[in-house]
């Protein structure tokens, strides 16, 4: 059945036979990523929770491409991720801390992986950029002081349009498709920044200053969207999971960049 708000686009499955980049709304295959791209790598710090609930850390070496950058890509440095201890700065975050989470219920942090975004002056990178979003953009305390999201950060939205397209009134949205230059501005910092993610044994919803951050899930489609390498590159970075299945159901589905703007424009 067609999208009835967007046309060619159907509901749940907007990702069945195409890599769909929810940020830029272009698609293109898994194999569509150059060897040039594939051979720009770069480190990613990780921390997990083994099967003894035990914290370990590593630094491992992964190709620097959207794909396996998502994972670590959504909150930046100083972000306040609410816990059962209260707000704690996201780089404090360790395996097993338990974050509040929208839907009701604290859950343990199984992982947690970063990496050291370029500044604008750096070769290779230099079109990279955070946004900020000001006090109260969202509503009264979202956030509840300025916080910076990094690029591949998605947001819930909510809207009654949803209801058609998702069963629910609100899914998660693309930041960038929220920036306006004024309430949620994109800023290319000068120096390296970390940004850094969080995953769980399923989605879910964290509150960082406030504002209601999708945590890291690959989407229900992964599997058939990424070819081996890049599976293989992505699953790297989660020494405990074995597959995809790990990492539990998508509660909530995602918007691309283009339909949230038709939402907030009524079209």
């Amino acid at each position: 059945m067609a999208n009835p708000l967007f046309p060619g686009v159907f509901p749940g499955n907007q990702t069945s036979n195409s890599n769909y980049d929810y940020e830029t709304g272009q698609v293109g295959t898994a194999n569509s990523v150059s060897r040039s791209d594939r051979g720009f790598v770069r480190a990613y710090d990780v921390a997990w929770l083994d099967q003894k609930n035990r914290a370990c850390f590593d630094s491992i070496v992964a190709p620097a491409t959207p794909v396996v950058e998502s994972a670590c890509s959504a909150l930046s440095r100083g972000a306040l991720v609410a816990t059962a201890r209260g707000p704690i700065a996201v780089e404090d975050l360790t395996p097993g801390i338990e974050v509040i989470t929208r839907e009701g219920e604290a859950l343990p942090l199984k992982w947690i992986g970063s990496y050291e975004m370029a500044g604008a002056e750096a070769p290779g990178k230099s079109n990279e950029q955070l946004f900020r979003v000001t006090t109260d953009t969202f509503g009264q305390g979202k956030p509840s002081q300025d916080l910076m999201l990094a690029p591949r950060a998605h947001i819930l939205l909510k809207h009654a349009a949803c209801r058609s397209l998702f069963g629910m009134d609100m899914a998660f949205g693309p930041i960038r498709a929220f920036e306006d230059g004024v309430s949620v501005i994109a800023v290319s910092p000068v120096s390296p920044v970390c940004v850094y993610n969080l995953a769980f044994d399923r989605q879910a919803t964290i509150f960082a200053n406030g504002v209601e951050v999708e945590s890291f899930h690959p989407g229900p489609h992964a599997s058939t969207l990424l070819d081996d390498e890049m599976l293989y590159s992505l699953l790297r970075l989660f020494p405990h999971v074995a597959s995809l299945d790990d990492f539990g159901p998508q509660q909530i589905d995602r918007l691309t960049r283009f339909e949230v703007g038709a939402l907030r424009d009524g079209t």
